[in-house]
């Protein structure tokens, strides 16, 4: 048989190579499976099984390959020298990974375990003992080849080598001393003891044996055989594993010598793969006669294997612990279920357009008591189009991934535009798509990978407009922006121009104020046109943004009046130790957490000729890093976070990618700068004591181990060629951001880990589903088309966006951009089950509940909350886990008030005043009174509800001023006692400017609420989610008897300022009474379709009908058909004055000016595509 390896390799050699591969592969299928399917101690044994055929196995192939290399090689020595390091790779390659994720060891001790060989890594033991046998090799050879030569000196050096295996268990205990002499506590594989067959295989190779059926290797296996037979019944278990593994792995060398064949093609074809790709990775921008569409289909072949590996290893922890990319918070509570309405919702718009009907469904009245339907026009978002519901958990978590893809080789674009090397595009890209911001924000909002994606691509555009007046591709990448997001859109606009200044002011060719006007023309031309493009965005989530609480003047005012100039103290200290931590970050969704070498790079940006304008953009964006007003014109506005460091991060990644090819020939001043970096890192965080914190030190070695890279790369004394330099830098980069990630993504305490917030694979449908109400068509009567509203008792935040999945109006929702009057009912109503982006419930209050049309309400047995007055129990599941209850006083969907009062008027009740006033009278906005003076308006309303005396105030660990409590301790406890009346809900209120501090800072206190039968959780916050009200009302429940105290817990510590604390009680005795009043003159036959509301309603007198939708623009109301003004009535719901009689009443929603938008997109296209023809036809005349 001839078998004839690459580049001429002798069959032998194959031969040798194949018995390695194969050992080891078997090895470790049966350890994967058995890990995978077996018990413990079953894994334990089959492995040890396994191991005594594989390792004589390898010892044998080993022997048999080092003699073929001593025929083969003059410098046998550096030959064997090459194998020793390559083996030991092989050992960190294949161990480090195992002990990290499968085995969750330390990565410090991991990598101390590998330098020190205190423990060996069990999975690839193997290799380090080969590794020691190549290095005895290279200065041992000769005395092998003379004692070959000397039967009975090398029988007895084997005798002497296996002596080991009588020494008492437990002995040994170093890994080192394991792999030379064994040891049962080091899981290392002992060389000494496989002399026999390491021999054996050096005198099969000697022979240059075609066959090993001869003579000779039988009896070898048969004296082996026997041997281990003696050993067997002498019960000295460690000889006699050794010497029948010996007899078994003659028995499977004979059995690969048929696959021989088969296996030096496969490895050729291996090889030649590798070889293929690397050639691509290292393949510069373009080559002389090379076309440049050939350049680039390399490099991104090159680029996807890249990136394939590097998803792979950073994202290795969510497949070992069977996580998606599911964040718990925003991905059950409102991505995944809007994910499942988009794909329902989408099919039914072109379902109404392609019948020519073009009042398609634009209002969705199943979630926060109705808002505009959400729809992303974000192109990746839309290939959820191409999966089933049963798909979409899997879908979530590949999209994230396509979208990091994408974010990666839009930097590549950037850099080979730039005409840098492909090398720089590679290293660059991994920087860019696995920094901390995108690990951070994409794992836990997809959707900021988007503006990752656009900005390079963006740049790309603005230049091929400033260097040759090409505007296409920025007018429809303006298109694209816009339609993914207007904020994103906002946010790459400030980047870019900002860009394009100073790459006039910077470039002397451009430094005229003809180009600046010219270009800045074209640009505000181009901008136009893409705009035109993409208005419909503009007419959906932005109309929804403008009628949100995060826009407005009286933001602006608020942030003047309340944010300091600078960011706390520790803010710079924070900032410098996160440049290169993804673990670690100043706050306010300032991430950065670069490779180490990135931050170097920084250095190179001053101390050579670079692009001033990259000098100046790194100077301008690291300033806005270090002060809030920049946090805050880039949210919009709205609040002081830092969203925008995504374009921080583009603009180190490109500075890297234009420095790397630098730094092969870095001066001595450069290396000085860059090691007083790293140790001013190592200083400062030593000094702030984070030194000490595993992922700071961490980072700080990784730096360390950088810098050094660098002084090796730039040695005299060594030389690199520039594939090695390039193959060096990139796979160092590559390892610091995979432990950088790694670090982040598994971090924690002992409470839980950063992938204990991640959905298991298959949970998610079941952690939104978690609600009664999915039982809600189980309950007689639910089923009718007569519109009224369900809601849970307690909606946790997994529930929040559950109404998306199975069609129920609920009061809770998870939206970005709130509606601004829903906003301030909840602050008006000082209601705690709020955020600025969030409506959980209405804390279980019998009044909001009933006002907002609720007839039933889900509970679930592990609520801690008392059922509101006038609920009646009508559907249990079988397990009575899940019980549905009826409001028996409930609202339809319009009601009635025959009074009216004064928005302003009322400003000074508190909060529990102003619920009851909405059962007493409809709070109208003084700008409409006058629109109502058919209308009685109230002069004095028959209030019921009481601020009772707080007998006593008992504090443990808390200590109180007359407005400031102070919390002293976690676990601290105030504990309030009174005398609360019967049937009556009984409340809680806190009043003041919660937080003092104003230092553009967060803060959180988090605290629970108990009473009897009552108990939940509340944090008070400070951040881009606060609400801002000035008052809490805590509902301690409804009861028959009287409730006399209840307490508040605190977690943690903490200030809170107050200028009231009061017990406020609600009597229920003329409930039914008020209720009833209202219900008296309401809307009949009230059905909610598709984007109309209608139904018929008889009032006897005039009175203000009060519809429980949220108020907004786009509603039209036509009575008698019609059509009739709308305002904004109780803070939240729409109100139509209603003169005596009987009335048909109808409402629609056309989202506002979409037949505009629908012009304007019509007008942009037939013009785009009209300049397009225009400069073609110009242009070809002109030629």
């Amino acid at each position: 048989m001839s078998i004839q390896g690459k580049n001429g390799t002798s069959r032998r050699e194959v031969f040798s190579r194949e018995l390695i591969v194969a050992f080891y592969f078997i090895f470790l299928v049966m350890t994967a499976l058995c890990h995978k399917f077996g018990e413990e101690h079953i894994v334990h044994a089959f492995t040890r099984i396994v191991q005594i055929v594989y390792v004589p196995g390898i010892f044998f192939a080993v022997g048999y390959y080092i003699q073929i290399q001593s025929e083969k090689y003059g410098d046998f020595k550096g030959c064997m020298l090459r194998h020793a390091a390559y083996s030991l790779g092989l050992y960190a390659l294949l161990g480090i990974p195992y002990e990290v994720f499968a085995k969750h060891v330390d990565p410090f001790t991991t990598i101390r375990n590998f330098i020190t060989f205190i423990k060996v890594f069990e999975i690839s033991a193997i290799f380090l003992s080969v590794s020691i046998v190549f290095l005895l090799c290279a200065y041992l050879w000769d005395y092998i080849e003379g004692w070959m030569e000397k039967p009975v000196l090398l029988l007895l050096i084997c005798i002497i080598g296996f002596l080991p295996v009588f020494l008492p268990e437990g002995i040994i205990g170093y890994g080192l001393a394991g792999t030379l002499i064994g040891g049962d506590r080091t899981h290392a594989v002992a060389i000494s003891t496989e002399l026999f067959v390491f021999f054996w295989g050096v005198f099969c190779a000697k022979k240059k044996q075609n066959t090993f059926l001869e003579k000779k290797n039988f009896i070898m296996a048969a004296l082996s055989f026997a041997i281990a037979g003696v050993f067997a019944v002498l019960y000295i278990k460690a000889a006699y594993f050794v010497f029948l593994g010996m007899f078994l792995a003659f028995i499977a060398i004979n059995i690969c010598v048929p696959f021989a064949g088969i296996y030096a093609a496969l490895e050729e074809a291996v090889v030649n793969i590798l070889e293929r790709v690397w050639g691509i990775i290292t393949t510069p921008a373009s080559r002389e006669g090379e076309e440049n569409w050939r350049s680039l289909l390399r490099y991104f072949i090159g680029y996807t294997v890249l990136f394939v590996v590097m998803a792979v290893l950073i994202f290795l922890p969510y497949i070992l612990q069977n996580k998606t990319l599911i964040w718990e918070a925003d991905g059950l509570g409102q991505y995944v279920p809007k994910v499942y309405r988009f794909i329902q919702y989408i099919p039914e718009i072109f379902k109404d357009i392609f019948s020519g009907n073009f009042d398609f469904k634009q209002y969705d009245f199943t979630t926060g008591l109705g808002a505009t339907v959400a729809i992303s026009y974000d192109p990746v978002y839309w290939l959820y189009l191409l999966f089933s519901p049963a798909k979409i958990e899997k879908a979530y978590s590949f999209l994230i991934i396509v979208r990091y893809f994408l974010a990666g080789l839009s930097m590549s674009g950037l850099v080979l535009y730039f005409k840098k090397s492909h090398f720089a595009a590679y290293t660059a890209s991994i920087v860019y798509a696995f920094s901390g911001y995108a690990i951070y924000a994409g794992t836990k909002h997809g959707q900021f990978l988007t503006p990752m994606i656009l900005l390079p691509i963006l740049v790309v555009a603005m230049e091929r407009l400033i260097r040759n007046r090409k505007w296409y591709m920025l007018t429809v990448l303006v298109a694209v922006s816009l339609l993914c997001s207007y904020y994103f859109l906002y946010m790459n606009t400030i980047a870019l121009g900002i860009y394009f200044v100073l790459r006039i002011v910077c470039t002397e060719e451009y430094r005229n104020w003809k180009t600046f006007f010219e270009r800045g023309f074209i640009i505000v031309g181009s901008y136009i046109l893409g705009a035109s493009l993409g208005v419909i965005s503009l007419f959906t989530s932005f109309g929804s943004y403008m009628g949100s609480s995060r826009s407005g003047g009286g933001k602006i005012t608020a942030f003047l009046s309340t944010t300091p100039l600078f960011y706390r103290t520790e803010w710079l200290v924070d900032f410098f130790t996160s440049y290169i931590s993804d673990n670690f970050a100043s706050g306010l969704w300032l991430k950065l957490g670069f490779a180490p070498l990135a931050m170097l790079a920084i250095v190179l940006l001053f101390t050579r000729k670079n692009r001033k304008e990259l000098r100046w953009l790194f100077v301008i964006f690291t300033a806005f890093s270090l002060f809030p007003v920049f946090g805050y014109i880039f949210s919009g506005f709205s609040n002081v976070n830092n969203r925008w460091g995504y374009i921080y991060v583009v603009i180190v990644s490109f500075i890297l990618a234009e420095s790397l090819d630098k730094m092969r020939d870095l001066s001595g001043k450069e290396l000085g700068i860059m090691t007083a970096i790293t140790g001013l890192y190592g200083l400062v965080n030593a000094f702030s004591d984070k030194l000490f914190v595993p992922s700071i030190y961490g980072a700080f070695g990784l730096l360390a181990a950088t810098l050094i890279m660098l002084f090796l790369l730039n040695s005299d004394k060594i030389t690199f060629s520039k594939k090695q330099f390039r193959g060096i830098v990139l796979g160092m980069t590559a390892l610091v951001i995979f432990l950088n990630a790694k670090w982040f993504i598994t971090s924690g305490d002992d409470s839980y880990t950063h992938l204990d917030t991640y959905v298991s694979a298959g949970d998610s449908k079941k952690k939104i589903s978690g609600t009664a109400l999915k039982h809600l068509d189980e309950v007689p009567g639910a089923d009718t088309d007569e519109f009224y509203r369900s809601t849970n008792l307690v909606t946790t935040g997994n529930l929040r966006s559950s109404s998306l999945l199975y069609g129920y109006n609920d009061v809770s929702t998870f939206s970005s951009t709130l509606n601004g009057g829903i906003v301030n009912y909840n602050n008006a109503m000082g209601n705690c089950r709020w955020n600025i982006v969030s409506i959980y419930d209405y804390n279980f209050r019998t009044y909001l509940n009933t006002l907002a049309s609720v007839k039933y309400m889900g509970v679930a047995k592990k609520n801690t909350a008392t059922i509101p007055y006038g609920y009646k129990k009508v559907q249990e599941t079988k397990n009575k886990y899940y019980s549905i209850y009826e409001n028996q006083y409930s609202l339809p969907l319009g009601y009635t008030y025959d009074k009216i009062v004064n928005a302003d008027r009322i400003d000074q009740y508190s909060a529990a005043e102003k619920q009851e006033t909405t059962m007493l009278a409809a709070i109208v906005e003084d700008k409409d009174m006058d629109k109502n003076s058919n209308l009685t308006v109230a002069t004095k309303l028959p209030l019921t509800a009481q601020k009772l005396k707080i007998k006593n105030i008992k504090l443990n660990g808390v200590s109180m001023t007359k407005d400031t409590i102070e919390i002293e301790k976690p676990g601290a406890t105030m504990k309030f006692s009174f005398e609360a009346p019967a049937n009556a809900e009984t409340y809680l209120s806190l009043v003041g400017d919660i937080y003092a501090e104003k230092d553009a800072k967060e803060h959180f206190i988090t605290a629970r609420i108990k009473a009897p039968g009552v108990k939940y959780g509340h944090k008070f916050r400070i951040d881009a989610y606060t609400t801002g009200q000035k008052e809490y009302l805590f509902n301690l429940g409804y009861r028959e008897g009287a409730v006399k105290t209840c307490t508040l817990k605190f977690v943690g510590t903490g200030t809170l300022k107050y200028k009231d604390l009061a017990i406020y009680s609600q009597t229920m005795s003329n409930y039914a009474d008020r209720v009833n009043a209202l219900k008296e003159n309401s809307l009949q036959n009230a059905k909610a379709e598709k984007n109309t509301v209608t139904g018929n309603i008889t009032v006897d007198k005039d009175k203000m009908l009060v519809v429980t939708l949220p108020y907004q623009k786009g509603w039209t109301a036509y009575v008698d058909g019609k059509k009739t003004d709308i305002q904004r009535v109780n803070y939240q719901y729409i109100g139509i004055n209603l003169k005596k009689g009987t009335h048909d009443i109808k409402l629609h929603y056309q989202l506002p000016g979409i037949k505009l938008a629908f012009m304007i997109t019509g007008c942009g296209i037939i013009a785009f595509v009209a300049i397009i023809i225009f400069n073609i036809v110009r242009k070809r005349r002109k030629n």
